[in-house]
């Protein structure tokens, strides 16, 4: 499997913490983020058979290629570029090709980290975990602390930060206790102790968060 796939150009595009919330979803799944990474490097509009060769030239795959560009064409036509489309991203039509509505919506660092998580055997628990905001902005304020935080801290700072759609702390506490941090810490991207009530960060993390 090939990982040369990178946009190139210089551009003022975002990192995926700015991004509308939206626009997470583009890139919560590694065919997704590999698809984005092949329009960018094109810069020109692509046929779903082009965009389906990449794509089986860039995935690890069981069996037969045929069996491989029969499920990729697939999961393109009904699942992926639908979901681009409907988020404004892309431009899609079955004869006339598929091309980026605009700009690349995340800049080339980013991309490129996203495209390494993408190599790592767990790759789809990981882009679960890190492509959302919240858990983004909790992985950027615990990474490279040199002592734990208090998931109440924690919770304030992301209000304040307007990270998260809860409107309280408290509200939010709740969501990380029982939803982003045993997530996260499920993935090694954190340690998290629940009955302390305390969150460690680890170090290296993904560069997507640094």
């Amino acid at each position: 499997m090939s990982s040369d796939v990178h946009s190139s150009g210089d551009n003022e595009q975002d990192t995926l913490e700015n991004i509308p919330a939206e626009w997470y979803d583009a890139f919560s799944h590694s065919r997704r983020v590999r698809l984005l990474a092949i329009l960018g490097a094109s810069r020109t509009q692509l046929s779903v058979t082009e965009l389906t060769t990449a794509i089986v030239e860039n995935e690890p795959f069981d069996g037969s290629a045929e069996q491989a560009r029969r499920d990729v064409r697939t999961s393109l036509h009904h699942n992926h570029l639908p979901r681009l489309a409907d988020d404004g991203i892309i431009t899609w039509d079955a004869e006339a090709g598929v091309e980026l509505d605009a700009e690349l919506p995340v800049d080339r660092t980013t991309l490129t980290s996203l495209l390494e998580l993408c190599e790592r055997e767990n790759c789809a628990r990981l882009l679960e975990a890190l492509v959302h905001p919240t858990r983004l902005r909790v992985c950027s304020m615990v990474t490279d602390r040199d002592h734990p935080l208090s998931v109440e801290t924690l919770a304030s700072r992301l209000v304040s930060h307007d990270a998260t759609s809860l409107s309280d702390s408290e509200r939010a506490t709740l969501s990380l206790y029982h939803t982003h941090l045993p997530l996260l810490a499920d993935t090694g991207l954190l340690e998290f102790d629940p009955e302390a009530g305390v969150v460690t960060g680890h170090a290296p993390v993904p560069a997507l968060v640094q």
